[in-house]
């Protein structure tokens, strides 16, 4: 048995790849025991290794560190094909572990909806998905997590949620006001709002009972906002605002704590988050295809201003990778700049312990991709192979087989 396969070494070396080192892409070796990375060496031959380890040669890979997506709910395509169709919601989460490694992503926040919407994205529905999460937690491959996304007018619901945030120890909340766009579609694009109410599983008069329902809690939003942001600062967790249309927006959530600023739909709004040191999070689908699905601000208009800071999947994982060949392909900015968007910097966001970077005693959380090809081959998380194949796979079974 060589010592890759084997469980009496607690560590391997990647040597001779391009990796990402202080904000700058550099040649040598990086050495991985158990979950860390213990030891990054810059410039290093071949000939001063650690021979105790299985030395893997990338010469010609670049390696990066591991994706972190704080915005993703493609995995409700995974739980709900189908309106009205829904599979095993156990067997899913291995699904979705497996398809965040394989686009890079080592550490995930799943966007879990708590709102006045129902069915899928209803409170209930949300505590069986934490409830289900938390049993498959120990076999995930990546690191998951949860964004909560309030919806503001679910007033009576505030005591609930929070119980919901200590119970599973969440640490991420983003409020969210669907009612003007719910309005919008009513008044303007009833054939829009017909699908709306079909994804939920709902007829359109029922859906609209409830949007008519929520309007009614006007009032009550303020407080109720007020109790939870106490609450979330008193435990110091990290929540924002979603759909900042205005200065006005901004400021007003602003006001409650909320300092993350998620897909403002207008330049004014983004400018006031950045103004004020917050962090700016716009999807990479808005970038790859030229602009928002929905005729929202565009992400690449925002990147070129310096009025956002970071990339998220949205609801599309692969998009975070391809993100990342599109600016340079476009010559927006560098790969040290690219990749800072969709590691470093949503790290710093949530202060997300040692993971983000390349850097000794951080989690070795890493993708190695072909540069050529332009493909993930490998992706590294907590020490451990999340997903490898075609040349990389040759690499390690070659390297692994020559230590005896």
């Amino acid at each position: 048995m060589n010592k890759l396969q084997s469980n009496q070494f607690s560590g391997y070396i990647l040597h001779g790849s391009n990796f990402l080192h202080h904000n700058k892409m550099q040649t040598g070796t990086i050495t991985i025991e158990d979950k860390f990375l213990s030891s990054i060496e810059v410039n290093k031959t071949n000939q001063h290794l650690n021979e105790n380890y299985p030395i893997i040669d990338l010469t010609d890979f670049w390696v990066l560190p591991g994706i972190i997506d704080l915005h993703g709910d493609g995995f409700e395509r995974q739980l709900f094909p189908r309106p009205g169709v829904s599979f095993e919601i156990n067997d899913i989460f291995k699904i979705i572990d497996k398809e965040l490694s394989i686009n890079g992503i080592t550490t995930a926040y799943l966007a879990c909806s708590y709102s006045w919407e129902g069915k899928i994205r209803s409170p209930e529905y949300a505590k069986i998905f934490l409830e289900n999460l938390n049993k498959y937690r120990p076999s995930f491959i990546t690191n998951i997590d949860v964004q909560i996304r309030y919806e503001t007018h679910l007033v009576e619901k505030v005591q609930e949620l929070i119980d919901l945030i200590v119970e599973y120890e969440l640490n991420y909340v983003v409020f969210n006001n669907h009612l003007p766009d719910a309005i919008e579609k009513i008044q303007n694009k009833p054939s829009a709002f017909a699908t709306w109410a079909n994804k939920m599983s709902m007829e359109k008069n029922e859906l609209e009972n409830i949007v008519n329902y929520r309007l009614t809690k006007k009032n009550e939003v303020s407080e109720s906002l007020k109790i939870l942001s106490n609450f979330l600062k008193s435990k110091n967790i990290k929540f924002g605002s979603h759909d900042d249309e205005s200065i006005m927006d901004r400021k007003w959530f602003r006001s409650f704590g909320a300092n993350i600023c998620e897909f403002p739909t207008s330049i004014l709004a983004a400018k006031e988050a950045c103004s004020n040191n917050e962090n700016v999070i716009m999807g990479a689908p808005n970038l790859v295809r030229g602009g928002s699905h929905n005729g929202n601000i565009s992400t690449l208009e925002l990147l070129k201003l310096g009025y956002c800071n970071i990339l998220v999947s949205d609801y599309y994982y692969p998009s975070l990778l391809q993100s990342v060949w599109y600016l340079l392909d476009h010559e927006i900015c560098s790969i040290e700049n690219a990749w800072a968007l969709i590691s470093t910097n949503p790290a710093k966001a949530l202060n997300i312990n040692k993971r983000g970077a390349i850097k000794v005693n951080n989690y070795a959380d890493l993708v190695i991709i072909n540069p050529r090809t332009r493909e993930i081959e490998a992706t590294i998380c907590n020490g451990k192979i999340a997903n490898i194949c075609k040349s990389a796979a040759d690499r390690f079974i070659k390297s692994s087989n020559s230590v005896s």
